[in-house]
């Protein structure tokens, strides 16, 4: 307890004095940062009032790492300049890592990179805000999901069909590799039925949302699934699913994960994806996994 009380009494004391060090010189101080709204992250200092030698200008660093001296700013280049009497600035970033920033005075023809920890520098990292949806109620309308069976018409037509309208309704060929892994799973049964799916896609993700992790899937539909680019949509979905998400955007992302190894020939693994979706989504899950293993053969002896 002495021990910790001791480092935190000469903390203290090293702050002071670094905050009385930068009270007469061209030092911005009380560096904060924090996620705004949608892809926005604000900064803000406090100016020196009259520092010496005057502040020409101020020069915003940016890092996925800590800035913790001027070596940090070798190799970087300022993603703002400002005037010299600027308080604040908003950065705007498109992924949900942590960033640190710096702020830093030009004075006459050179750049004063003097960096305190905490003063002219943040020590913690900042990310855009994750949005939070309201939970809702199990048995309410809108989170009964309503399966339409062919040639039934929607009481409400989905909007932006024309979104679909961009994919190729040909039938794929069944890959080698998945005629392999069709093998392995069917044993010695052949399955006689065959299945022609089309392309599941959730209302939520029919309409370009405003950020955060809806606006991540839409994209990684947008530019790879909807192109029937599968294999990156594989890719980019895989990536997605590794990193804290929300879990109606995950849940929505493993179905497309299933679907885009069922469009790639992939079967066997198709059908371990949907089952991983079956509590979810239940009954479009089922016919998804029936479609998986009705497109399952085996050779003929």
């Amino acid at each position: 307890m002495m021990k910790r009380m001791k480092k935190t009494v000469v903390l203290a004391a090293l702050l002071l004095a670094e905050a009385a060090f930068a009270s007469d010189r061209p030092i911005v101080t009380d560096l904060r940062a924090s996620a705004g709204k949608g892809t926005r992250i604000d900064v803000s200092w406090t100016v020196p009032a009259s520092p010496e030698p005057d502040i020409a200008g101020l020069l915003v660093y940016r890092s996925s790492k800590p800035i913790g001296s001027s070596y940090d700013l070798l190799d970087a280049d300022a993603v703002a300049e400002l005037e010299p009497e600027a308080a604040g600035w908003s950065d705007s970033v498109s992924n949900y890592s942590d960033y640190y920033y710096a702020v830093v005075a030009k004075t006459g023809g050179r750049i004063y990179d003097v960096i305190l920890p905490s003063i002219n520098a943040t020590v913690t990292g900042v990310h855009l805000r994750l949005p939070v949806k309201p939970a809702v109620p199990a048995d309410s309308p809108s989170a009964q999901e309503k399966i339409y069976p062919p040639g039934t018409m929607r009481e409400t037509p989905l909007p932006y069909l024309d979104l679909l309208e961009q994919m190729d309704r040909t039938p794929r060929a069944m890959r080698q590799e998945a005629r392999d892994a069709a093998r392995s799973l069917a044993g010695t049964t052949a399955r006689k039925k065959q299945s022609n799916q089309e392309p599941y896609i959730f209302e939520e993700d029919l309409v370009s949302p405003d950020g955060g992790d809806d606006f991540l899937l839409f994209e990684i539909l947008r530019t790879t699934f909807i192109q029937r680019k599968y294999g990156d949509a594989i890719a980019q979905l895989e990536k997605l699913l590794g990193t804290n998400r929300a879990q109606q955007v995950a849940a929505r992302a493993t179905f497309y994960f299933g679907e885009s190894y069922y469009y790639s020939g992939d079967y066997k693994k198709a059908v371990m994806t949907f089952l991983s979706a079956y509590d979810d989504r239940p009954a479009v899950a089922k016919r998804w996994i029936d479609a998986s293993l009705d497109r399952i053969r085996i050779p003929h002896e």
